[in-house]
């Protein structure tokens, strides 16, 4: 049974791949509006176009890049937004880009001069799939 590797999926934000990241994750949610009435004789209906779509990521690792943390942290207080691609070669392989906001992020501890982060990035505006070549 063929299979991928998590490290294949990578978020580069400003064409540099987060470095240090040892877990990460990706979820893409589209939020559909209910209309279901009394003549739907008790089947839900939801409106064909999502109200609401939005991609989150989350990563997490250890790392000894002070620039790494010093960006996110900026980015975190500010509200930036920020660019952001999401290349990889999973089983449904692609590329994910768009506007994100920094929504959480957390430093703790200090082993052996790298420090342990984690991160929540949210999509903001329109987020663009484009499928791999491959």
């Amino acid at each position: 049974m063929a299979g991928f590797n998590g490290r294949d999926l990578t978020f580069d934000w400003s064409s540099t791949t987060l470095v240090g990241v040892v877990t990460r994750g990706l979820t893409v949610t589209n939020d559909f509006v209910d209309v279901t009435t009394d003549d739907d004789i008790g089947w839900r209906t939801l409106l064909a176009t999502p109200g609401v779509r939005s991609v989150e990521v989350t990563v997490g690792g250890v790392t000894s890049d002070e620039v790494l943390l010093a960006e996110i942290m900026a980015a975190s207080v500010t509200s930036d937004t920020l660019k952001a691609d999401l290349p990889s070669s999973l089983a449904t392989p692609g590329n994910l880009s768009g506007s994100y906001v920094v929504s959480s992020y957390e430093t703790s501890g200090e082993t052996d001069g790298k420090v342990e982060f984690s991160a929540t990035f949210m999509s903001t505006g329109a987020v663009t799939y484009t499928a791999s070549a491959a």
